[in-house]
């Protein structure tokens, strides 16, 4: 299969966010395993504040969130072509590391890191 170099180019760009997004997770949960701490209450975070999206930080002028919606918008199918035929194969792998490092923890922090990933996948399906 002849990959061009604009597939290539956008195949690499996915890889370095998905990359980020999932060093982000490990991270987090590291940190919060390593810290000790219970799991928050419900009430404490509902009453954090939302943090900024990226666009909000940027403060984008109208013209320009106009412009980037629409990027966005006409790359929506090539991303989700992306995670249709490899989403499965990163899921496989992210499950399998995330086993192995629960062999290291204690059943304690297997709790507390079971905890963080069921309230991760609740929050992403609220928004998802």
């Amino acid at each position: 299969m002849m990959v061009t170099a604009k597939r290539a180019q956008a195949m690499g760009l996915l890889m370095l966010v998905i990359i980020f997004a999932v060093g982000a997770m490990t991270g987090a949960a590291t940190m919060r395993v390593a810290s000790g701490d219970s799991a928050e209450p419900r009430e404490a975070v509902e009453s954090r504040e939302r943090r900024p999206s990226l666009w909000e930080t940027l403060d984008l002028t109208p013209e320009q969130r106009a412009r980037v919606d629409d990027i966005m918008e006409r790359r929506r199918g090539e991303v989700q072509a992306f995670w249709n035929e490899h989403g499965p194969q990163l899921r496989a792998v992210m499950d399998s590391a995330r086993a192995d490092v629960r062999e290291v923890l204690t059943p304690e922090q297997q709790a507390i890191e079971a905890e963080f990933f069921a309230e991760r996948r609740k929050h992403y399906g609220e928004r998802h």
